[in-house]
């Protein structure tokens, strides 16, 4: 006679082999079998190996016979019981939100369909916006701020006495002029500084100069506005992993579903398209990423210029010797506006005219350039996660 008893998990079962007469004629007895057990085996808390007998801790079975289902069974301890998705929401998603340099990818617990990839925090700072002016256009020469000098010593030299010749108002280009001059040999300058007449002394008319002549008037014509923007940028990522169906084992309303782990976030996440508000309940920490950009930046075509500054005319001033007034027959020099001339002999300086004066540079100061519009996420997602503080 023998006997064989089979222990599995919590069950036990027994099988009797016994012929058909000793069957019939043996005594009773204590009978001493050999016993198996079979305990199931740990899975590491992975949930859901796929070897023969192994757990699967999503397809609310009980696959090692231990009469434990998903989230109940020990086998499933990286699985966690958690609440129905609301209505209106899809789930459940590990989530990743973070640096985009550092995104983990799926992991094996959370590959379960296409997964969600989407981005926020964008950077893009407003439109640089830059306003320019063209050349002044329509500038003149004021003849009549030119002021000539005469001076006692040669350009250069330090000076005792000059004497500033009268403005002409009203001065026209190639029109004589001398209302008043200069006359050589009547003027002494003493080394104090005292001017005196007396014609035995040396002479005083040894230099003239012309002050620079500014150009007035005109205007500059305002070129359109340049616009320049940045490329928007993302400084967050966000990754959200599908779970695999919902397993059982849990309490009335919660189901099974896998825990995920760093770098995700600590609870797991149901989402919605848009930006809405997280639903009463379980699921309050909230994250919306976006997977658009709508970018309107610009600058208004506002600019705009000042009047011309900084012009100067290019002048050229002839002298003349005559010492009747407004005469100019006996030329003397030519000299520049902004610059000097000497002169010998101690001549008399009275007719004057300016022979040739053009306007030259010029600028205009630029205004307006109002940089207008943003870019802003487009295509929201938003995602509720549980809490795990």
């Amino acid at each position: 006679m023998s006997s064989r008893l089979v222990v599995r998990g919590a069950r036990l079962a027994a099988w009797v082999g016994l012929g058909a007469a000793g069957a019939l004629a043996a005594p009773a007895a204590c009978l001493y079998p050999d016993y198996t057990f079979d305990e199931p085996e740990p899975s590491g808390g992975g949930g859901g190996s796929t070897g023969p007998g192994s757990e699967d801790c999503s397809n609310g079975a009980d696959d090692d016979g231990d009469g434990l289902v998903d989230c109940a069974d020990p086998a499933c301890g990286d699985f966690v019981c958690t609440a129905a998705v609301p209505e209106g929401w899809s789930g459940y998603f590990a989530l990743y939100d973070g640096a985009p340099a550092m995104d983990p990818g799926c992991p094996a617990a959370f590959a379960a369909g296409q997964p969600f990839v989407g981005n926020r925090g964008l950077s893009a700072p407003p439109a640089t916006c830059t306003c320019s002016c063209g050349p002044a256009q329509g500038q003149r020469c004021d003849l009549g701020s030119v002021q000539i000098s005469v001076s006692d010593a040669p350009c250069g030299s330090p000076r005792v006495c000059a004497w500033d010749l009268e403005r002409v108002p009203g001065w026209a280009l190639n029109a004589c002029a001398g209302p008043d001059g200069v006359f050589g040999g009547g003027m002494a300058c003493e080394p104090g500084g005292e001017c005196k007449a007396d014609r035995e002394a040396h002479p005083c008319v040894a230099s003239v100069s012309a002050a620079p002549l500014e150009a007035t008037d005109g205007s500059c014509a305002p070129s359109p506005v340049q616009v320049e923007a940045l490329a928007p940028r993302w400084t967050g990522l966000g990754r959200a992993c599908p779970a695999p169906e919902a397993g059982q084992g849990c309490n009335v309303g919660r189901v099974c579903a896998p825990r995920p782990g760093a770098p995700f976030e600590g609870g797991l996440c149901i989402a919605k398209d848009g930006d809405n508000a997280c639903p009463p309940g379980a699921y309050t920490e909230k994250h919306v990423f976006f997977t658009g950009i709508e970018d309107d930046r610009g600058c208004e075509d506002d600019c705009a210029c000042g009047e011309p500054s900084n012009g100067t005319c290019r002048a050229t001033i002839a002298l003349y010797a005559d010492a009747e007034m407004n005469t100019c027959e006996t030329p003397l020099v030519e000299v520049l506006a902004g610059a000097c001339a000497n002169v010998e002999g101690n001549p008399t300086v009275v007719g004057r005219k300016v022979t040739s004066a053009t306007p030259a540079g010029g600028a205009c100061a630029p205004s307006g350039g109002t940089a207008t519009g943003a870019a802003r996420g487009a295509s929201p997602r938003t995602f509720c996660c549980q809490s795990q503080g």
